[in-house]
C-alpha cells in the first residue's frame, strides 16, 4: 500500500458533455482491457461498451430534435453514468490505494487540496459605531485560506495595551464596554492551516 494520501477516483466525468463523456468512457474501456491490475471489472466492459454504443446512437438520433429521441438520449446517458459510477467504485476498491495503479484504469484522480500558506494580513478593519453606546462594529474583507480571525482593540493613548481580544469564524466582530469619548484602535489578523498572519494596520475611531 502506498503510504502517501490515498488517491480517490474523480467523478468529474459526470459533468461532461455527451460527446466528451463518450470519448472518456471509451478511453477507460481501452485502459482496462487486459489491464493486469483489474482482471475482472464490474460492471463488465462488455456491458459498459454496449451502454456507451447505445448512448452514441441515441445522441445521433437526437441531433434533429424530437421529444422521443431526446428522452431516449437522456435515458441512455443515465444508464452510462450509473454504470460508470459503479465501475469507478470498483476501480477505487481494487487500486490498492496506489495512484499509479488507479491512473492505469483510465480514470482520473481528485485533486488533493494543499494548505494555503502563510496568509497575508487582512486589510485595515472597517470600523463603525455600534447601535449601543460604548460599542464598535468592525469587519475585514475575507482572506483566502482563513478559517478564523483574531481581533484586538486598544486605546489610542496606550496602543499596546489591549482592552479586549476575540476570535471569530468570520470577518466581523463587535467590541463592547468601551469608554465613550475615547479613541480606540482596532486590528485583526487571519488564522489558517499554517498559522496566523501578521496583524493588520490599525483603524482608529472615537467611541460614542
Amino acid at each position: 500500500m502506498n503510504t502517501n494520501q490515498i488517491p480517490r477516483v474523480s467523478l468529474n466525468f459526470t459533468r461532461r458533455t455527451i460527446a466528451v463523456l463518450i470519448e472518456f468512457c471509451r478511453h477507460v474501456i481501452t485502459m482496462l482491457t487486459g489491464n493486469p491490475n483489474y482482471t475482472t471489472p464490474f460492471p463488465t466492459l462488455a456491458v459498459v461498451t454496449t451502454a456507451v454504443d447505445n448512448l452514441e446512437s441515441a445522441n445521433d438520433d437526437a441531433m434533429g430534435g424530437g421529444r422521443v429521441a431526446i428522452s431516449a438520449r437522456k435515458a441512455a446517458k443515465g444508464e452510462v453514468l450509473s454504470l460508470m459510477r459503479q465501475l469507478a467504485a470498483w476501480v477505487q476498491a481494487h487500486c490498492q490505494d496506489d495512484r499509479t495503479i488507479l491512473l492505469s484504469s483510465g480514470f482520473l484522480t481528485t485533486k488533493t487540496p494543499e494548505p494555503i500558506g502563510p496568509l497575508p494580513a487582512p486589510y485595515s478593519p472597517i470600523v463603525r459605531h455600534g447601535t449601543i453606546s460604548g460599542t464598535l462594529k468592525a469587519r475585514v474583507p475575507k482572506v483566502k485560506g482563513a478559517y478564523a480571525y483574531n481581533w484586538r482593540v486598544a486605546l489610542a493613548s496606550s496602543p499596546n495595551v489591549y482592552v479586549e481580544t476575540a476570535q471569530t469564524p468570520g470577518g466581523r466582530y463587535t467590541f463592547g464596554g468601551l469608554t465613550p469619548g475615547q479613541v480606540y484602535v482596532v486590528q485583526a489578523n487571519a488564522l489558517g492551516a499554517l498559522g496566523e498572519s501578521n496583524w493588520s494596520s490599525g483603524t482608529s475611531l472615537m467611541v460614542l
